[in-house]
């Protein structure tokens, strides 16, 4: 890295204001509150800081591999085995991650599907059942 070209010039009552460029963008800019950093690609410019946090253009820092899919497992699959979290669902079986907390137990579930009843013309259209 190169040093920043400075000019030192007046403005206002009280400070200076210094024009610094960065070595990285070529970004040019007056600076009156003495930081040690490019406004633009947010680089140092010099000293302890000016190793290179991120390349510019570089959306994160902190980056995962591909083969890091921040998998989890928990649970019994009926495929066999635990479940295998992948992106809200499992990967073996298809279900929802949060799908234990849609179930309906007691009075109110459906027969087939353990759910809740689907009514049409008070009639369940799952499993039949009379609404009244």
């Amino acid at each position: 890295f190169s040093c920043p070209s400075v000019t030192a010039t007046m403005s206002g009552p009280s400070g200076k204001e210094v024009r610094k460029s960065c070595p990285t963008c070529s970004y040019s800019w007056l600076d009156k509150y003495g930081k040690n950093e490019c406004p633009k690609c947010l680089h140092p410019l010099q000293g302890d800081g000016a190793k290179a946090r991120r390349a510019p253009g570089e959306a994160s820092t902190y980056k995962y591999g591909a083969s890091d899919a921040m998998e989890s497992k928990s649970g019994t699959c009926s495929k066999g085995g635990a479940h295998t979290w992948k992106f809200g669902k499992c990967s073996k079986c298809g279900k929802g991650e949060g799908y234990e907390k849609n179930k309906v137990s007691g009075a109110g579930a459906c027969s087939k599907d353990g759910g809740k009843h689907t009514y049409k013309f008070s009639k369940c259209t799952k499993c039949g059942k009379g609404e009244f």
